[in-house]
This record gives C-alpha cells, structure tokens and sequence, in this order.
C-alpha cells in the first residue's frame, strides 16, 4: 500500500507521475568546465552531442564520459534549399534519471567537431557556456593578447 498522500504531494518517480523538468534543476555550465562539447558518432550509428570528458572504466581501460547528451536527429524539412535542421533530444529519456554516462571506447565510432549552429543550440538546451563562432583574424587576435598577457606577466 503507498504511503499517505500530504495536502496532494506525491512522491517523485511513483509509477505514473511525472519527473520534475530536468532544465530547471541543472546548473549552468561554465565555458571553463573541464571537457568540450563534440559530436559523438556511437557504432550503432546513432549521433550524440554532449560534454566529452576523457575517463578510465572499471579496468583501467579508456572510457568517454558525457555530460548532458542529446541525441541529434535530422530534422524533416519541405524545403530543400534550405540549411539542414537537427533536433536534440535527451538520450535515455524515461528509462533513467541519470544526466551523465560513461562510454566504453569500443562503443565509440568516431569524435567529431559539431558545426557551429548546432553548438549554439546545443549550449541553450543543456544550459552550458558555449564559445561563439570567431573568425581566423578573431582567433589570431585573441592568440595574440593571450601571447602578450602572459609575457607581461613574466616581466
């Protein structure tokens, strides 16, 4: 028999209710967080997005760690012209409540940069700072501050 029901407060994961919404409970992320956002390609050919982090399994052997995964889908689009559109969704949705999980290495097919707009769209979903897009001269520039930063530092 369940428990007794106080002032119609029901306890969190009883069969048939619904998980609180995981976006308000998470934490941002900060652009300095250990990891990087990357494109997961599993062997079983679906396509992940999350935080990469490199770990070890129970063995010792190398493992992936990712935080706040999404499975990224094509999204359908009438329009043929246009840019392609992707829908993230939340992997393991419903089956557990866990945020992160570990890969083994075997299970990983490939590591692969996201393009940039999938990124952007990506960080506002999972709530993580996310760099945007620079340019080769934006990159230099920045390369070229941090040179002299460093440099003046030592002086």
């Amino acid at each position: 028999m369940p428990g007794p029901v106080v002032n119609g407060v029901r306890q969190a994961g009883a069969i048939g209710s619904v998980a609180p919404d995981s976006q308000e409970q998470e934490p941002m992320l900060p652009l300095v967080a250990e990891g990087s956002i990357r494109l997961i390609l599993l062997c079983s050919g679906d396509v992940l997005m999350a935080r990469l982090r490199h770990t070890t399994d129970r063995d010792g052997d190398h493992a992936y760690q990712l935080l706040r995964p999404r499975l990224v889908r094509s999204a359908a689009d009438a329009s043929h012209d246009a840019q392609p559109s992707w829908l993230l969704q939340p992997y393991l949705e419903g089956l557990t409540s866990q945020h992160n999980l570990v890969l083994f290495k075997g299970a990983v097919a490939s590591v692969l940069e996201p393009d940039a707009r999938l990124l952007q769209a990506y960080a506002l979903e999972t709530r993580q700072e996310c760099p945007l897009e620079e340019t080769p001269v934006e990159r230099l520039k920045r390369a070229f501050q941090e040179f002299t930063e460093t440099f003046e530092a030592h002086s």
